[in-house]
């Protein structure tokens, strides 16, 4: 399942903000200069860059940059078949290479990889929403960054992992100053509604995009007293 996922890549409403989910006791070993800032994704093994335990349901989330040597054939596995069927496997991953090593250079999107018990389960990109195209759905602030989700299928059902997911990416993206909101958006009939409410996630507003109809969803930067 994607969250409006583009390929290729391109880069009633209700409002006020909601708390993410509190950060994770363990400090954040994160690299500062890595969000929607040029990096490589040629290393042979990226480390996690950050990761979380959960305990009510025994699972480990971790998020760490996109690895093209490994993750490009899974991503392709994961993609629908209105994205992969114009091409070959090989020709394909020949293009997503193609596309993630331009995603590499830029200063407004950046790629990581989700595994779950080190299992890999999604590949999420943060896009900085005021050089994002959903800028031209609402008035983007400069605090505001767009997540978008590729979900692994055979894990797409499982609310409690997906969540996991959520949190995870909320203790990591809160840790960088500039991330003030994030925003999510799905297409009307993903079934992600519930896994992004628990996580702290509000409606904004229903939108319509070209060729079907979805729904923006934002999440504010939990507020300490």
């Amino acid at each position: 399942m994607s969250t409006s996922f583009n390929f290729p890549l391109v880069a009633e409403a209700t409002t006020g903000y909601f708390e993410a989910h509190p950060m994770t006791s363990s400090p954040l070993e994160i690299d500062r200069t890595m969000l929607c800032k040029p990096v490589s994704y040629a290393a042979i093994q990226q480390h996690p860059v950050c990761t979380r335990f959960f305990s009510s349901n025994r699972i480990t989330v971790s998020v760490r940059l996109l690895c093209l040597g490994t993750d490009l054939p899974v991503i392709y596995n994961w993609l629908p078949w209105r994205f992969t069927r114009f091409m070959k496997k090989d020709a394909h991953i020949r293009h997503l290479h193609e596309t993630y090593n331009c995603i590499a250079e830029s200063s407004s999107v950046q790629s990581f990889f989700v595994q779950i018990n080190e299992a890999a389960a999604a590949q999420v990109d943060v896009h900085h929403a005021v050089q994002d195209d959903i800028s031209s759905y609402y008035d983007a602030q400069p605090g505001d960054y767009r997540l978008q989700l590729l979900l692994d299928p055979e894990k797409e059902n499982n609310q409690d992992w997906i969540l996991g997911i959520f949190q995870t990416c909320q203790d990591f993206f809160f840790a960088f100053s500039e991330v003030e909101r994030l925003l999510m958006v799905i297409e009307d009939d993903c079934n992600l509604n519930g896994a992004l409410e628990k996580a702290g996630f509000t409606l904004e507003a229903q939108i319509i995009t070209p060729g079907k109809k979805a729904r923006l969803f934002r999440c504010g930067r939990k507020i300490v007293a």
